[in-house]
């Protein structure tokens, strides 16, 4: 957990963490940021407390209709919230990945990120749901540049592991168990909100991606800078055929991320409960 000190932004995170455990009243030992899988999971809670947008601390933003809501979910406590504010929308580093440090310093032990993505390899499906093992940070956007501040983390964090592979394993076993094959893959952030050209997605593929995406990779780099664990899940919305000129397809994505959302529940159902054991 980030200590009190005298920075104003480990100070500004000091008190919204703070000011969200007395609304909640609980101290989450799993965060969750959810695109893809959000309604289901939520759902499923216990014990809810619903904190709608204006009920947030100052800074802790995420979408214009969000909210948190804490719970129990399959026996563990935790709070469920909609993905931090996109940059494409003009939000700064610090602002798109304040909600992350927060949630961190409320004592969670793990962070589950999940978005929705495009896949650029023939054995990523969509509706399908992969486990992110690493990435390529394109989207112009790093939650760490600018003037250093030592109480958040160091100056220069490792970044040779930031998806921990013990919670990787645990996220494709649970994934057998309940009848997913959850491949591996390699996350491109892009900036967004246009899609990648043919000439991108063709570049993309050649540096490594496996998938596409606006997210994830800035929430990911501040909550490695922070000391907090993280896995992060991909719902396949379409398969990128980059030698065709075919437009994307908003109403097939829609469809793939409805076939998604209730697999990536039962994935993230399945990965919490093991934490109760």
């Amino acid at each position: 957990m980030v200590q009190p000190n005298d920075s104003p932004l480990a100070k500004r995170i000091q008190k919204a963490s703070q000011e969200l455990l007395d609304q909640l009243g609980v101290r989450p030992r799993v965060a969750l940021l959810l695109g893809t899988g959000h309604g289901p999971v939520s759902n499923q809670l216990k014990q809810k407390k619903l904190l709608h947008r204006q009920d947030l601390p100052g800074g802790m933003l995420l979408g214009e209709e969000s909210h948190l809501i804490g719970g129990i979910l399959e026996g563990v406590p935790v709070v469920v919230g909609d993905p931090p504010l996109a940059a494409y929308d003009g939000h700064a580093a610090q602002d798109v990945t304040f909600p992350v440090r927060v949630l961190q310093a409320m004592g969670c032990e793990l962070l589950i990120l999940t978005a929705g993505a495009s896949s650029l390899s023939k054995h990523l499906e969509p509706g399908s749901i992969a486990v992110v093992e690493d990435h390529l940070n394109f989207s112009n956007l790093h939650p760490l540049q600018g003037p250093h501040t030592a109480d958040l983390g160091p100056r220069f964090p490792d970044m040779s592991a930031p998806y921990p592979p013990r919670w990787r394993r645990l996220a494709k076993e649970v994934g057998q168990e309940i009848g997913l094959n959850c491949m591996e893959a390699v996350f491109a952030a892009v900036p967004g909100p246009s899609m990648p050209t043919r000439a991108e997605y063709r570049f993309l593929r050649r540096a490594g991606a496996d998938l596409v995406g606006m997210s994830l990779v800035p929430e990911v780099l501040a909550a490695v800078h922070s000391g907090f664990e993280v896995l992060a899940l991909a719902g396949v919305l379409e398969t990128v055929h980059v030698e065709s000129s075919e437009p994307t397809d908003i109403e097939l994505m829609l469809d793939a991320a409805e076939l998604a959302a209730p697999r990536m529940a039962s994935l993230i159902n399945g990965i919490v409960a093991s934490l109760a054991r």
